[in-house]
C-alpha cells in the first residue's frame, strides 16, 4: 500500500489509495483495517492529493474541528455538487460553515427535530404499508428498490410536496446512480435524470414562491434568514440536501439489515422474541453499514494532525466505516453484536455537520424492518441474485435483492 519515491516531509506516509475504486464491502473494510493499523494519518496523490484519516479518535477530532477541517467550499467559483462522472446543483447548505451555516442547520433542526420526526411517524408508517401491500400478494419482492428505496423517497418527497407522479423516478435516478459505476450505461442514465431532477427542484422553488402551500418546500422559500426571506439559489440549496440525503442513503443501511437478517434467522428470531431489541439492533445496524461511508473536509491553517504536517488548503477524507470498525472504541468490531452497548457510532457523522436526518433515518429503517418481520416473517432473499453496490468506498448497499416468501393480505393502504 506504501508508495516509492515521494517529495513529502518526513513523517508523512504516502499510500496508494483510491476510494473511489471497486470494491466489495468485505474489500473496503479490509483496506480501512490495513490502514488503521499501519497508517492512521496518511496522504495519497489520487484525486489531486488528499489526507486519509481512518481511526476513531482521529475522525471525531476532525468532525468536532470544523474550523480546522472545514466543510465550506474554499473556491468560490466552485459552488456546486460534485460527483463522479457529472455535477449536479448550484449549492449545497452542507458546504456552509458558521456563522453562514448556523441559520440553515436552525431551519433543519426545526423541521427534523424528534418532536417534529414523531409527527411524521403516521407517514412512515402508511408508506411502509403501502409498498409492502403493492408485493404481498404475489409473494416476491425486491427488498432493496421495491421498499428500501422506495419507502423513504416516498416519505421525503411526500414530505417536500413534491408532485406524486415524479417520486418513482427521482427514487430510481438516485438508486441507479449508487448502484453502477462509472462508465456503464446506466450511470450515464442516472447522471441524466438527476439533471432532471435538479431542473425539477428549481422549478419547485419557483412555484412555491409564489404560492406557497403546507409542505416543506414552503417552509424553506418561507423562512427568513437574519432578516430577510431565504433566496431561491439557497432554498433550493434546502431542497437538494434533503432529496440527496433522504432519498437514497437510507436505502442503503435498511436494504443491508434486512439481506443480514436472511443470512442470521438468530438476529431475525431475537427481534421477532423481543421487539425492545430494536432500539440496540437499529444502532448496530447503523454502526456495521453506515449509509454514509465517507466525508471530505479542507484544512483552513497548517496544523499537525496524528503527527503530521497538514497544510492550510489540503483535502482530508474523513471516514464514518473506519472509525465505526476501530477495534480499540468497539470489541469484535468485525462482528455484528446485535444488544452492543454502549455504541457511540458516528455513522451520522459528528459535530455541527452532524446528518440533520438522523431521527428521521432512524424511524423509516425501525418501521421497515419491523413491518417486514410482521407481515413477511419467512422472506428468504434469492442469494445468487443478490447485485451489491459496485463500490463501497463512499457509499454503499444493494443494488437489487429478490426475495420470496409466504403471500398474504393487503391492508388497503392508500396513496392518497
Amino acid at each position: 500500500m506504501e508508495t516509492g519515491e515521494t517529495s513529502l516531509p518526513p513523517r508523512v506516509r504516502a499510500i496508494d489509495f483510491d476510494y473511489t475504486a471497486p470494491r466489495s464491502e468485505e474489500g473496503s473494510n479490509a483496506m480501512w483495517r490495513a490502514l488503521r493499523a499501519q497508517y492512521p494519518v496518511a496522504w495519497t496523490e489520487h484525486h489531486g492529493g488528499h489526507w486519509v484519516i481512518s481511526t476513531y479518535a482521529q475522525n471525531v477530532a476532525a468532525f468536532r474541528d470544523w474550523e480546522t477541517f472545514s466543510s465550506a467550499r474554499t473556491d468560490p467559483r466552485n459552488l456546486s455538487i460534485q460527483i463522479i462522472g457529472g455535477e449536479i446543483g448550484i449549492l449545497n447548505p452542507e458546504e456552509l460553515d458558521p456563522p453562514e451555516w448556523d441559520s440553515y442547520r436552525h431551519v433543519l433542526a426545526r423541521l427534523l427535530s424528534p418532536g417534529a420526526v414523531q409527527r411524521l411517524r403516521p407517514r412512515v408508517e402508511k408508506w411502509v404499508r403501502y409498498y409492502i401491500d403493492e408485493a404481498i400478494e404475489s409473494g416476491t419482492i425486491d427488498l432493496a428498490y421495491d421498499l428500501s428505496s422506495r419507502v423513504p423517497g416516498a416519505v421525503v418527497l411526500d414530505w417536500l410536496g413534491w408532485p406524486r407522479d415524479e417520486w418513482d423516478r427521482v427514487s430510481h435516478a438516485w438508486h441507479a446512480y449508487a448502484g453502477h459505476a462509472p462508465g456503464m450505461p446506466e450511470f450515464d442514465h442516472a447522471i441524466r435524470e438527476l439533471g432532471w431532477v435538479d431542473g425539477r427542484i428549481v422549478e419547485l422553488v419557483a412555484d412555491r414562491q409564489k404560492a406557497p402551500r403546507d409542505d416543506a418546500i414552503s417552509s424553506f422559500v418561507t423562512t427568513e434568514i437574519d432578516g430577510r426571506p431565504m433566496s431561491a439559489a439557497y432554498a433550493e440549496g434546502m431542497v437538494r440536501l434533503a432529496v440527496a440525503g433522504g432519498v437514497e442513503t437510507t436505502t442503503a443501511v435498511t436494504s443491508a439489515a434486512l439481506v443480514h437478517l436472511h443470512f442470521n434467522p438468530q438476529h431475525r428470531q431475537a427481534l421477532l422474541d423481543d421487539p425492545k431489541a430494536f432500539d440496540l439492533a437499529i444502532e448496530e445496524f447503523l454502526r456495521v453499514h453506515p449509509p454514509a461511508r465517507t466525508h471530505a473536509r479542507t484544512l483552513t491553517k497548517d496544523v499537525e494532525f496524528g503527527g503530521c504536517p497538514m497544510r492550510k488548503g489540503d483535502r482530508v477524507l474523513l471516514s464514518e466505516v473506519s472509525a465505526n470498525y476501530d477495534e480499540s472504541v468497539f470489541p469484535d468490531a468485525d462482528k455484528f453484536v446485535i444488544d452492543r452497548f454502549p455504541n457511540r457510532h458516528v455513522a451520522f457523522g459528528m459535530g455541527i455537520h452532524r446528518c440533520p436526518g438522523s431521527h428521521l433515518a432512524r424511524l423509516e429503517m425501525r418501521e421497515t424492518i419491523s413491518q417486514v418481520l410482521t407481515r413477511m416473517p419467512d422472506y428468504e432473499v434469492i442469494e445468487d441474485k443478490l447485485v451489491a453496490a459496485p463500490n463501497w468506498g463512499s457509499a454503499g448497499g444493494w443494488v437489487r435483492a429478490p426475495a420470496v416468501f409466504t403471500p398474504g393480505r393487503r391492508t388497503g393502504a392508500s396513496a392518497e
